[in-house]
């Protein structure tokens, strides 16, 4: 199989405390309007999203919705494939497009991912490789 060239956007856990509730790899509106939708909340909370509680203790308060206003506008890391990617431990969401198909693949902790699109068959692929 041939590696094409397609962009990979890696969101990690680091991002997505600065900011980026929906782990898409842009800090936008569409964070800040899920961080206002759970603001007040804690788990058991019919409001509560784990997601917009950015810096992870526990409740969605003035200190999450301050780190979407602060880093409005920033994106996360963009590689060219075929590459490779440190992640520290945590959460990692793998976004990329190829001939307008969406890959998102989600990890739960690693130290480097690998992705590649190939030219014929796959759409893409992403996996954790040790280092």
């Amino acid at each position: 199989m041939l590696p094409v060239k397609a962009s990979v956007t890696v969101v990690d856990s680091s991002f997505h405390a600065k900011g980026d509730a929906n782990w898409d790899g842009f800090i936008d509106g569409n964070d800040l309007e899920l961080v206002r939708a759970a603001m007040g909340s804690f788990p058991g909370k019919p409001n509560w999203n784990a997601d917009a509680d950015l810096n992870g203790d526990g409740k969605v308060d003035i200190t999450d919705l301050t780190l979407c206003i602060k880093n409005q506008g920033q994106m996360a890391a963009v590689y060219q494939t075929p590459s490779k990617a440190d992640v520290p431990e945590g959460k990692c969401v793998v976004i990329g497009s190829f001939r307008g198909q969406q890959l998102r693949k989600e990890f739960k902790a690693g130290t480097r991912i690998f992705f590649i699109f190939s030219a014929f068959g796959m759409l893409g692929r992403a996996a954790l490789i040790p280092v």
